[in-house]
């Protein structure tokens, strides 16, 4: 639990951070198309970790259940989101490497090679 805490915190710490770099850095340094999708993936990494943190502080009380339901909804928000974004490239990458391993078992066809 501790240490569940500490990460939840050192999480909002983090994308507050974030936010702040992201909306006073110089135009010219980054996508402004992009910006959108950046703000919007930081803002939704922070509700997931503040909403965490409540859920924590809000175990047996009445309130649980709304705080569990928001919560919930900003995970499902959160990975619905990350394949439109700069982190596309994890799902890629883990799919690149699922393909290559379903290859590397296949026997080679023409004989090249020493994979």
């Amino acid at each position: 639990k501790l240490l569940g805490a500490v990460g939840g915190v050192m999480l909002m710490l983090g994308t507050g951070g974030l936010w702040h770099l992201n909306r006073t850095r110089h135009a010219l340094h980054g996508d402004a198309q992009q910006k959108p999708m950046d703000l919007g993936f930081i803002a939704l990494l922070f509700l997931v970790s503040s909403s965490g943190l409540a859920l924590w502080l809000a175990r047996g009380t009445p309130a649980l259940a709304l705080l569990l339901c928001l919560h919930l909804g900003a995970v499902m928000a959160l990975f619905a989101t990350l394949p439109y974004g700069k982190f596309a490239h994890g799902i890629f990458r883990t799919a690149a490497l699922l393909r290559h391993a379903v290859e590397k078992r296949q026997p080679n066809p023409i004989g090249l090679g020493a994979d």
